[in-house]
């Protein structure tokens, strides 16, 4: 591969977009490593850094990525049927990459929320490769907005013989073990009608399984034993009076030299970012070292709930300087006290995770975390759900701050008594289980290589099971 020099990159990358008058350049950034192979990350963008197109390309000018995020609410064009986007989005590939339909094949195509995206893989035994191919998002009017190149992968060794389907569901039930939990289910991930917690059975199994072997083995296996367990304290109870009237500002800590920089829309929650109205950059480059600085340098960030108006997290970047020399003991009590304030409709769901090395005192440590799982208040996990505080030791205040994520009411009114018993539940996991082959990357060392794997999946929609729903007993799978 020939290498092009950065300023012959630089003008490539301006080839193959249109750039509107008003963006400027923000990020030039080039990367190479011992071997020869790198690549080269040009960023566009306005004033607001609300509109962007960012390019890389690699050392001999070949586009692997491209993404355009351009406010262009109507075009005026009219809207391209399916077949009409597919042929836009090979014509670009083949642009770019004149021979890449030869061995790559138009797999599937998944409507997003803008466009339409488009997969080209590379199949070997009628399945894809993992880590390789294309896609190309086209929107209706026919523009290109997303592309990303992983190209041709050397092609794996087909196994001479599979391990028997009927060996990996033995295996299975033999191994099966259901634990009741509570999880917060969001419709982008899993295929539920609406966001919310439910009462669920969780598995609990890794089901991937080596196909080319006679009995079945997993390709991971998960030891037993952990290095350092945990264990949960119940927490002091709250006092009777708790102060409610304090600002966002206040619990937080922002301070009269500071100013709102940045407010962005997440959806169902508004980020917005704080500096010292003095702050002024050092450096003025454009590499991505530079851009980060200038969006996170000594900056506050926080998560505000657009339903509540409460503080769903927040963080300190900036560092904060004090006289104090806190221990452990005496930070926890500064993040009880917080919490206390900040939910205490939640905080009877808190206990403490507490490992063996937590009371060693680090004294070169500027900060003491605590981390608290949530419980239903009847023994029940809600999974994956935790709460954390960051104190500082040399101010004693809270330099990082992470919530609840589900809302306080749906705890209380969620069943912690199970309708279907777990044989059933056993039952309907077996008669919806089903393997189906893939290749799997892996990754060590020395080299990159294929496996062919059984992994389990729902016997009807062909989608990976996740939990069985306690009270319904339905079936819920996770989203493509």
């Amino acid at each position: 591969m020939v290498s092009l020099i950065k300023e012959q990159l630089k003008e490539r990358a301006r080839t193959l977009v249109q750039l509107p008058e008003h963006f400027k350049p923000i990020i030039e950034e080039y990367f190479e490593g011992e071997n020869g192979e790198g690549e080269a990350i040009f960023s566009w963008a306005d004033k607001q850094q609300e509109e962007w197109i960012s390019i890389t390309l690699d050392l001999a000018g070949n586009l692997t990525s491209l993404s355009i995020e351009l406010n262009k609410t109507n075009t005026g064009r009219v809207p391209l049927n399916e077949s009409e986007l597919k042929e836009r989005a090979e014509q670009f590939l083949r642009s770019h990459y004149p021979h890449a339909l030869q061995g790559l094949t138009h797999y599937h195509t998944k409507k997003l929320t803008a466009a339409y995206r488009f997969y080209y893989e590379q199949i070997v035994m009628d399945l894809p490769l993992d880590d390789a191919g294309c896609y190309i998002d086209v929107k209706p009017s026919g523009e290109i907005v997303n592309f990303k190149y992983y190209g041709l992968q050397p092609a794996p060794i087909i196994p001479k013989t599979l391990i028997a389907k009927e060996k990996l569901i033995e295996h299975v039930r033999n191994r099966l073990d259901f634990q009741l939990t509570i999880a917060n289910l969001y419709s982008d991930i899993y295929d539920v009608a609406e966001d919310g917690l439910r009462l669920l059975y969780d598995p609990e199994l890794f089901m991937k399984y080596k196909a080319d072997v006679v009995e079945p083995t997993l390709t991971i296996i998960h030891e037993d034993e952990e290095d350092n367990p945990e264990t949960y304290v119940s927490l002091p109870p709250p006092p009777t009076i708790i102060r409610k009237d304090v600002s966002v500002e206040e619990i937080i800590g922002i301070t009269d030299e500071m100013e709102v920089i940045r407010e962005v829309d997440w959806g169902e929650e508004t980020g917005i970012v704080w500096r010292d109205r003095d702050w002024k950059m050092v450096e003025n480059d454009l590499s991505m070292n530079n851009l980060f600085q200038n969006h996170n340098e000594d900056t506050v960030k926080a998560f505000i709930s657009k339903k509540t108006g409460q503080v769903r997290s927040f963080v300190w970047i900036k560092d904060r300087s004090g006289d104090l020399c806190l221990n452990r003991e005496e930070c926890y009590q500064k993040a009880i006290d917080f919490l206390q304030m900040m939910i205490p409709n939640y905080y009877q769901y808190l206990q403490l995770i507490v490992h063996d090395n937590d009371d060693e005192l680090d004294d070169t440590k500027m900060k003491e975390a605590f981390t608290f799982h949530v419980h239903n208040g009847h023994g029940i996990r809600i999974y994956t759900e935790i709460v954390v505080v960051t104190v500082n030791r040399k101010t004693g205040q809270i330099d990082y701050y992470s919530g609840p994520s589900f809302d306080y009411e749906q705890l209380r009114h969620i069943s912690s008594e199970p309708v279907i018993s777990k044989k059933e539940v056993h039952d309907i996991f077996l008669n919806h289980l089903d393997f189906e082959l893939a290749w799997i990357k892996n990754y060590d060392e020395k080299e990159e290589y294929y496996t062919l794997v059984y992994q389990a999946c729902d016997r009807h929609t062909r989608k990976s099971i996740r939990y069985i729903d306690a009270i319904t007993g339905a079936v819920i799978t996770e989203k493509d």
